[in-house]
């Protein structure tokens, strides 16, 4: 096979391009991009590579496809979508691969407004950002409306408090623009001051926050000199790292990383105006036994999503096809970016900085991990189940009056929440309020499932009840036939407050004994209760939008879908009701008379 893949990868040409390796039917194993498709390819089977993921690599491969492009800017982006797409078992996984949040000044209004979003756009505004914590977000925005009180008011509502201003003015977060309370000079002057502090201008701001400290409490006003003491910890506290000033106000990205065989951690250090405001890690399995390659993959996948792309790019080694990243990024920002790999001076530091940052975040995690084993190795020596818990799947069940029976999923990994393989269910099959026959509906439903992509089976499915919710879902696994592929156990609460939950596992009698793992039972109950959360919140969301449709039951013009419609965009009847004709026509779906109809009726 190898003989017969090398002579077909003679026939390849010697363009720029992506190349597919696959496995046996089909399924793509290794994505890569190269200049000289021919060349590159015919690499991997002629021997004498250093990478030690190569020998493992072309015994799997079965066939090799490849795509033509015009040029590296293109084939990184092809490249880059085909890996997010099939996610090949021998590129880089991105464990924490996300997208942050970020800040919007939309400064090309007459009157900018700060906002979050996940999205950055080429809109003309300006963006800040991304933030890895929401915490420092959240504190980041209460202290620039606290500083400088911009509005944060969608523009609907701005025209609707022209003669009132809305609480925020009120609390002093707002300026309060929309009644004229302040003029477009003196509005533009706070948008300036915002703009200089989230640019990272931080030396500046603690000077001024500390002014107004100690000006507070020479005044008496000792509950906001309190307040300004609180917002100078928070600043020191939150940000996450040490500041580390930049001899050059720019913004850069700082790439480190820290390896320990086939895992890797990246951690990228956010520079905005000379000075590192947060920072970003992110845990990579990768089997390449270059770094070089691993580091110019992370590049690739890291900026392929919406993350903001500064000028600069610094790395700890020079990658292949450095100057293509570079064009690649530059397409993407609309101005010039350059990727470095400094060897000297203050940018070489910084990179040694984001090296210190990764190690450390590395032996965080790897501590942590220990200790969620051994949290999970006491659940099973507590239980007495054959498996450690390391997947767990929780279901609950959700009804008022045996009503709009609904169920939860949701699923924890290494003790963490896995949120992307939460699901939710509408009981259907089952009429009237029966506990019994709705679990055994929603754990058939999702046995039946196994086989599928992310449908894998858990080692523990704990259930939210007694033995008969036990025994029903039990049942369920053994008409689908996966009973032994997983341990049971249920979770039943417990007269009283405070007091500990009891823990069933199918075929014992009596409850398990936690009395020497108070931590054990405890994380069982977390997870039981956020199952519970996660159900009560669809239950919440189907009580809303049947209550939303009879509170418009006879709107000319206005039916189911026009209603869901209405519900999602402004998510109440309150909202729906001040909203303006124009407003209410603008949805898609909807018509100028339809929202007509709308106003007057609920005048």
């Amino acid at each position: 096979m190898r003989e017969k893949i090398l002579e077909l990868s003679r026939s390849f040409p010697a363009t720029t391009g992506v190349y597919i390796m696959k496995g046996p039917g089909g399924t793509p194993v290794y994505i890569g991009k190269a200049k000289n498709l021919r060349a590159r390819v015919m690499s991997y089977f002629q021997g004498g590579s250093d990478r030690g993921q190569i020998p493992y690599l072309v015994r799997e491969v079965d066939s090799i496809d490849y795509v033509v492009t015009e040029g590296e800017s293109e084939a990184l982006f092809i490249e880059n979508s085909l890996i997010k797409r099939h996610k090949p078992k021998y590129n880089i996984r991105l464990k924490d691969d996300k997208t942050f949040s970020s800040l919007r000044l939309s400064v090309g209004e007459r009157f900018p407004r700060l906002s979050r979003t996940r999205r950055i756009r080429d809109d003309g505004a300006l963006y800040f950002g991304p933030f890895a914590s929401g915490k420092f977000l959240k504190n980041t925005v209460n202290l620039v409306h606290r500083l400088f009180p911009l509005r944060d008011c969608t523009q609907s509502k701005f025209e609707r408090h022209s003669t009132r201003p809305c609480l925020n003015y009120f609390m002093k977060l707002c300026s309060g623009p929309c009644a004229g309370k302040i003029s477009e000079e003196d509005y533009g002057e706070l948008v300036h001051q915002a703009t200089s502090f989230l640019r990272g201008e931080r030396k500046k701001l603690m000077r001024m926050i500390r002014k107004m400290m100690e000006r507070a409490s020479e005044e008496g006003r000792y509950e906001n000199a309190a307040y300004y003491r609180d917002q100078l910890v928070s600043l020191k506290e939150n940000a996450e790292i040490e500041k580390v000033t930049s001899s050059r106000f720019e913004d850069m990205d700082i790439v480190g990383f820290y390896r320990d065989s086939e895992n890797y951690e990246f951690t990228v250090l956010l520079s905005r105006g000379g000075s590192v405001v947060d920072k970003l890690d992110f845990s990579v399995k990768s089997p390449h036994g270059d770094e070089a390659e691993c580091v110019r993959e992370f590049l690739g996948r890291f900026y392929f999503s919406d993350h903001y792309i500064p000028k600069r790019v610094l790395l700890p080694l020079s990658i292949r096809d450095r100057e293509g990243y570079s064009e690649w990024l530059t397409e993407k920002k609309g101005k010039r970016v350059y990727v470095e790999t400094p060897q000297r001076g203050a940018k070489s530091e910084l990179v040694r900085f984001a090296m210190k940052n990764a190690r450390e975040s590395f032996a965080r995690k790897a501590e942590e991990k220990a200790k969620q084993g051994t949290l999970l190795r006491g659940i099973r020596k507590s239980t007495g189940i054959k498996r450690v818990p390391y997947a767990i799947e929780c279901f609950d069940i959700s009804n008022i009056q045996g009503h709009q029976t609904v169920a939860s999923l949701v699923r924890f990994r290494n003790a963490k929440p896995e949120r992307d393989r939460y699901r939710r269910y509408r009981i259907t099959a089952t009429s009237g309020q029966d506990d019994f026959r709705s679990m055994y509906e929603v754990v058939y439903r999702r046995a039946l499932r196994v086989g599928d992509d992310n449908w894998d089976l858990p080692d523990l499915m704990l259930i939210d009840g007694g033995k008969g919710q036990l025994n029903a879902a039990y049942a369920a696994l053994r008409d689908c036939g996966v009973e032994n592929e997983l341990d049971l156990a249920s979770i039943a609460k417990t007269e009283g407050r405070g007091g500990i939950d009891r823990i069933y596992v199918h075929g014992k009698g009596e409850p398990c004994d936690f009395s020497s793992n108070k931590k054990g039972v405890y994380f069982l109950m977390r997870v039981r209760d956020e199952a519970h959360r996660f159900a009560i919140t669809y239950h919440r969301e189907l009580r809303k939008g049947k209550t939303l449709a009879s509170q418009m039951d006879g709107v000319p013009g206005i039916g189911k879908k026009r209603k869901l419609l209405l519900l999602n965009h402004f998510g109440s009847v309150e909202k729906i009701k001040g909203a303006t004709t124009e407003e209410l026509a603008s949805i898609k779906g909807m018509t100028k008379q339809a929202a007509r109809n709308v106003k007057k009726f609920l005048r």
